[in-house]
């Protein structure tokens, strides 16, 4: 559990102040309960709640390195002749 547990305050570390209340809140809110100091918390936190605590974080810190500029990808898409119109062709049931 001890293994988890340094797992998490890694991934911690590595979030700005704003994900880490955004965390604290959502995990707060998840289980039902506040967690007033995150890191001192996990120690009661049972091994479910760690679980759960430690992917929320990776898939936060995956996300934000790997979501697309958005607002660079239109910049740089503006001027092409994109297309409007999207389609998945026909399904036939039989």
């Amino acid at each position: 559990m001890n293994e988890i547990i340094n797992t998490i305050v890694s991934l911690f570390e590595k979030l700005t102040d704003e994900e880490k209340a955004s965390i604290n809140s959502a995990l707060s809110g998840l289980f039902e309960r506040p967690i007033p100091c995150f890191i001192s918390e996990l120690s009661t936190f049972n091994e479910e709640e760690l679980v759960v605590t430690k992917n929320t974080i990776n898939e936060l810190i995956l996300t934000r390195e790997n979501v697309p500029d958005l607002l660079e990808a239109y910049e740089r898409l503006k001027n092409n002749d994109l297309p409007q119109k999207v389609s998945f062709g026909h399904l036939t049931v039989d």
